[in-house]
């Protein structure tokens, strides 16, 4: 008689749901968080200032500046990103484009309702030295929650769709396409605000761009390390026990003396870096140790999800 049930399978599908339902609902989470922030960011820091942003944002903001403010920077964000969203549609990820729907929308109504309240001076203009200050604490969380909505594998639109677009298909750098239309953009602020706001726009723009990408890499960043000694076993299982990273072993020859030695691999956190060296010296002084920066590792004790 054949015992075997099949409730095992039927939980673990259960359990598989709920953790992939609560995965979606903490992405949306942090899209309505961080693209409410960037919104109040443009308005409580940025335009009291005069700048501008990048993207299909700061063409929104060229209109508002231009037309004295009739013209609101939600409804031009709001009408040229629906083209992009269809681009997007036609060429990208289903899961990118839908997230990248919600926040593109959601963006653009919120940034309308929050300009139709009153703002509050955050910084007294008057004082020569709160523009600069305004500025760069604007771009520091500008910056921060755009990588927040980027790495939940979303996008609030504009350029980033035309730049993966490019870079698909043609390898054309997502970077060079960014700056090339962001320099225009500010360009075209000259003749509506003048050369200084201009000036203060790009500041903005480089300060923002690396916010970006240290938030989007993470601040603790990780490390390569290469390390050339005939002791390597009797260090390895050392930084194995105590650091608990992995080793791999990788066959070399020397050039010079023909010998063959293995050189020891390891990933790790900045932070570990100074055990591992450590460990490493006590067991060989002569030892060779390459650190080198990586910019991302994905996998087992590296990524929230592994």
């Amino acid at each position: 008689m054949n015992t075997h049930t099949h409730h095992k399978p039927v939980k673990l599908g259960k359990a598989k749901r709920t953790l992939a339902f609560r995965k979606e609902a903490r992405t949306v989470v942090t899209i309505l968080l961080s693209v409410t922030l960037q919104a109040l960011t443009i308005l409580w820091f940025y335009r009291p200032v005069g700048i501008v942003t990048g993207g299909v944002t700061g063409i929104g903001m060229l209109v508002n500046y231009a037309t004295g403010g009739r013209v609101q920077t939600w409804i031009p964000v709001l009408f040229l990103n629906a083209p992009l969203l269809w681009l997007a549609y036609k060429k990208l990820h289903l899961r990118f484009v839908i997230y990248t729907v919600f926040a593109t929308v959601y963006y653009s109504l919120i940034l309308g309702v929050l300009e139709n309240l009153p703002q509050p001076t955050v910084f007294d203009m008057s004082n020569p030295t709160m523009p600069l200050v305004s500025i760069f604490f604007g771009a520091v969380l500008n910056g921060a929650f755009g990588a927040m909505v980027i790495r939940v594998g979303a996008s609030t639109g504009g350029l980033d769709i035309v730049s993966l677009v490019l870079n698909q298909k043609y390898s054309f750098p997502m970077s060079t396409f960014s700056l090339v239309f962001n320099i225009v953009v500010v360009s075209c602020l000259t003749f509506i605000k003048g050369i200084e706001c201009a000036a203060l726009s790009i500041i903005a723009l480089f300060i923002c761009s690396v916010s970006l990408n240290n938030v989007l890499m993470g601040f603790n960043r990780n490390k390569t390390l290469f390390i050339i000694s005939d002791k390597w076993d009797s260090f390895s299982h050392e930084v194995l026990s105590t650091v608990h990273r992995g080793i791999t072993y990788i066959p070399g020859t020397g050039a010079y003396t023909h010998a063959e030695r293995k050189i020891v691999y390891i990933i790790a956190k900045t932070v570990e870096v100074a055990a591992i060296r450590r460990i490493v010296l006590q067991h060989d002084p002569q030892a060779i140790i390459s650190v080198i920066d990586t910019r991302e590792v994905v996998g087992k004790g590296f990524t929230a999800n592994s």
